[in-house]
């Protein structure tokens, strides 16, 4: 058994007009593209039972939908004009990534974007051979989950809680960005809790945003009403309101009178399937009346 850590490195449009005002005037085929984030680059390592380091990947990928490499890339990951006019096609990156995985590995990656975006850009490329994609582990979930935080850790913020000496001008490169998130793997792996977070179905995991709450309808059937002190059925006091990336409402509860705070998270599916998470958290009075009003204001 081994584990092969991926990272990826994307490039698309966003914030490119602060850049080039007219860009879309002399583009308009980039607009709606085909593709929001197109591989430039793939790193990946390959570690064994033991946590030792038994392999390294990286290549870039020479873009076919966003050829113009947007300025805000080029600054957060170094990858310049240069490096993509060195690279390869996708499909045969990625078909180098399948023989570097190789039987019997696990994918991880720091959250699920990036097997997500290997997917959508595979099924761009016509790719069809993602057999070698079997079980997953999201090492950001994990990592949040162990290190007992409530809202998702930033590979960055994993690194200095951990300690562990990082080069901050090597953060965004793709092997470098894999080669820290095996380290926090290492620093946090324990045989059996691993277990639980082992993804066998990858296209039916939550893995994908949902960017425009404003467009979707909750559905009330899926959201759990119980208190979670007393078990009972709570009351909610406002409607649910979108906020960001999760829709908020505040209640009350009939029986043992404690104030609640609901929040609900939605992503999709690679099939399309919505799939709800709640959180639950009991609110003195002050913080009952803040998002009281907060939730009265979003009106």
């Amino acid at each position: 058994m081994t584990y092969v850590i991926i990272d990826l490195e994307f490039n698309n449009m966003k914030n490119i007009t602060k850049y080039y005002p007219k860009f879309y005037e002399e583009h308009m085929e980039l607009e709606k593209p085909e593709l929001d984030n197109e591989i430039i680059e793939i790193g990946a390592i390959k570690l064994d039972k033991f946590m030792r380091n038994i392999g390294e990947f990286k290549r870039y990928i020479t873009p076919k939908v966003l050829k113009i490499l947007n300025p805000n890339i080029i600054d957060i990951t170094g990858i310049e004009e240069k490096d993509l006019k060195k690279g390869i096609d996708f499909c045969d990156g990625i078909e180098e990534l399948k023989n570097f995985v190789g039987e019997d590995s696990i994918i991880c990656s720091w959250a699920k974007d990036d097997i997500t975006e290997i997917i959508k850009n595979a099924n761009y490329h016509k790719y069809k051979n993602l057999s070698w994609i079997k079980e997953y582990i999201d090492i950001q979930e994990y990592a949040t989950k162990i290190l007992a935080h409530k809202n998702s850790l930033s590979l960055k913020h994993a690194l200095e809680e951990l300690k562990i000496k990082i080069d901050t001008r090597k953060l965004h490169d793709a092997l470098n960005d894999a080669i820290y998130t095996g380290e926090v793997f290492k620093r946090l792996y324990n045989n059996k809790m691993i277990k639980n977070h082992i993804v066998k179905d990858i296209y039916n995991m939550p893995a994908i945003k949902i960017n425009n709450l404003k467009s979707v309808k909750l559905n009330l059937n899926n959201i759990d009403f119980t208190c979670p002190r007393c078990r009972n059925t709570f009351e909610i006091d406002q409607p649910f309101k979108a906020f960001s990336w999760r829709f908020l409402t505040v209640g009350t509860c009939p029986k043992c009178k404690c104030k609640l705070l609901n929040e609900i998270v939605i992503k999709k599916t690679l099939t399309g399937e919505e799939v709800y998470s709640q959180s639950k958290t009991i609110l003195n009075d002050i913080e009952y009346m803040n998002y009281l009003y907060k939730l009265e204001k979003a009106n």
